[in-house]
């Protein structure tokens, strides 16, 4: 089921990741999904609701998008150098922690712990 009012599309995805959307539109509509999803759970519901999103929750959706995107392509789902040696694992817990600051003023305090 499609997110009715998601912060990105795949159109803004493919614009960022310099891909042709026609090639590959139901992959990145997919990926900006699930982007625009894990953003909106951190957000505070006015804000989550919003239909214009602040510039920054933007940002932060388009990096945690492309991340995705570099998840599902990248051989074993892992970025590799041009020495050929293996970066991180890109979809851990660190997908939203890189966005962090972009987020922060926009938080629901609820979900944090401790």
């Amino acid at each position: 089921m499609a997110h009715p009012d998601p912060i990105i599309d795949g159109e803004a995805l493919a614009e960022l990741l310099e891909l042709e959307y026609a090639d590959y539109d139901d992959a990145l509509d997919q990926v900006a999904e699930a982007a625009s999803e894990i953003v909106e759970s951190l957000l505070r519901p006015p804000i989550a609701h919003a239909p214009n999103k602040p510039a920054a929750v933007i940002e932060a959706a388009l990096s945690v998008g492309a991340e995705i995107w570099q998840a599902r392509t990248a051989a074993g789902g892992q970025p590799v150098s041009i020495d050929f040696t293996p970066g991180p694992y890109r979809l851990s817990v660190y997908i939203t922690r890189r966005v962090s600051a972009l987020l922060a003023p926009y938080l629901d305090t609820r979900n944090l712990v401790g």
